[in-house]
């Protein structure tokens, strides 16, 4: 029970790591692309947003999870959950702001708590879940297959 515990915790220290790297990877090239292309900030955040995906899904896939399997096993499934995620976000922040009147700023920082943690367990427990039976495996060099 308690060797479990530990093992969720190092999963759940890595997915912190790695979304840390995800969110300096998004906001970096999006100023990078702002700063040195002259592209409109939205169209900087959206190629953010795609290069911060990749690292995102690579980190969980190889890092975090150390999933079996090829890289396109879990791909689909890891496009979805962030879809809903972002859907899920934007509403959250209209309802709260548009409906409800909520400031921003409260409903912006409880978005920054609730999402990593849903994100956490729809990737945990859907997008890179093992079967039964199947250990993880170690965190040594993996290539493509």
């Amino acid at each position: 029970m308690q060797s479990g515990l530990l093992e969720e915790f190092w999963r759940l220290a890595r997915f912190s790591v790695v979304g840390a790297i995800t969110t300096v990877v998004h906001i970096g090239v999006a100023m990078i692309v702002v700063a040195t292309a002259g592209a409109n900030p939205t169209v900087g955040a959206m190629i953010g947003f795609v290069a911060a995906f990749m690292v995102s899904y690579f980190g969980h896939f190889r890092f975090t999870f150390a999933a079996s399997g090829r890289y396109r096993d879990y791909l689909l499934k890891f496009a979805v959950s962030s879809l809903a995620s972002f859907l899920l976000s934007t509403a959250a922040v209209w309802v709260a702001t548009a409906v409800l009147g909520i400031d921003y700023k409260p409903a912006l920082i409880a978005l920054g708590i609730i999402v990593p943690v849903c994100n956490y367990l729809m990737n945990r427990f859907w997008v890179f879940l093992r079967p039964r039976g199947v250990s993880s495996r170690s965190l040594g060099i993996i290539t493509p297959e």
